[in-house]
């Protein structure tokens, strides 16, 4: 194999919002856990409730910060790259994931968009292929212009036409 056959496009990052709306998501999470958790230790020992306020914001960034460092790396491992054969993408910090998506399985490409993704202007591309194992892929955290113009390249490179 020579060195042209083996080397591969650069990962595209995720867009720099995403992350900026998985630490939102994740700090209203660990809002309800670390207020569920106070309440119920501060049950478990009979401690008032005055106490359980001050113990609150600890509990609160004992929850929060090693999300914040797991979610950082979540969104640094996580890349793709589409060229004329395959849409790939990567991700995983603890179980890596390298999925590869053949053109030519593509059936059915679509662009969903919730409400917090609309509010930093992201999208999710999902691809639906042929097959059973990762028939169904999504790369989140795109801008709404990428993943339109990644929709549209597939769906032009299975049709025949140039990526």
């Amino acid at each position: 194999m020579t060195n042209e056959q083996t080397e591969q496009p650069a990962m595209k990052p995720l867009e720099r919002d995403y992350l900026r709306l998985i630490r939102w998501i994740g700090l209203a999470v660990c809002v309800l856990i670390s207020g569920v958790l106070t309440v119920v230790f501060g049950i478990a020992w009979s401690v008032s409730w005055y106490w359980c306020l001050l113990a609150w914001p600890f509990v609160l960034m004992t929850v929060f910060m090693p999300l914040n460092v797991y979610l950082k790396h979540w969104y640094q491992k996580y890349g793709y790259y589409l060229d004329d054969d395959k849409l790939a993408i990567r991700r995983g910090v603890f179980w890596r994931h390298h999925i590869s998506v053949p053109i030519s399985r593509v059936q059915h490409v679509d662009v969903n968009s919730g409400p917090l993704d609309r509010r930093y202007g992201l999208a999710k591309l999902v691809v639906n292929t042929a097959g059973t194992h990762y028939a169904q892929t999504s790369l989140p955290g795109l801008t709404r212009e990428e993943a339109h113009a990644l929709r549209d390249q597939l769906l032009a490179a299975q049709e025949g036409d140039t990526v």
